[in-house]
């Protein structure tokens, strides 16, 4: 780039909105055409080896970044309508950040609590388990060894109480064994 393409290119971001301008690609630069050959602008650089090299200090010193909150302010009031623009959406990005950041703190403080309770419910449970006596395992329900319809039909034959369902009382199945004893048949 020449030095006069460069001093066109200042001068166009001056007049139109200044550093933003260029940042948002907002310029409107006419195409310069690319000369062949040497530059007519160009000078002739002199040789420096005679001269003595000097540090260069600088001269300005760099802006220290402001806080948000003077930032977010400084954007709020600033006449160009991109700059308050771009501030509401800093603010809303922030607060957006900010409610994720505190739905973060308060899921890590319901899992450590979860995992504390998990914890004692453990405890609590063990202690149970040696606090309370053994049950004792219930046994499979005995087969009876007599045909239950039969024994029924029999009860109703001689007028003995029985109900319908269920197991029959053993006093009606001795009866009916006695009885069958006495036919002599085998119960």
């Amino acid at each position: 780039m020449t030095v006069a393409a460069l001093q066109r290119l200042l001068d166009e971001i001056d007049t139109q909105g200044g550093p933003d301008a260029a940042r948002q690609w907002r310029l409107h630069l006419p195409d310069i055409p690319q000369q062949e050959g040497p530059d007519p602008m160009a000078q002739p650089v002199p040789q420096l080896s005679s001269v003595p090299e000097v540090p260069i200090q600088p001269t300005a010193v760099e802006p220290q970044p402001l806080p948000v909150g003077q930032l977010l302010k400084w954007g709020d009031e600033h006449d160009d309508p991109d700059v308050r623009d771009q501030a509401a959406r800093a603010r809303a990005t922030l607060t957006g950040l900010r409610r994720r950041h505190a739905a973060d703190q308060e899921l890590a403080a319901i899992a450590e609590e979860r995992e504390q309770l998990e914890q004692r419910l453990a405890e609590i449970q063990a202690r149970e388990a040696v606090l309370v006596p053994q049950k004792k395992a219930k046994g499979k329900r005995q087969s009876v060894d007599y045909p239950a319809a039969e024994v029924r039909a029999w009860a109703k034959e001689n007028g003995i109480d029985c109900p319908k369902t269920g197991r029959v009382p053993k006093a009606v199945v001795d009866a009916w064994r006695a009885a069958r004893q006495q036919d002599g048949t085998r119960p």
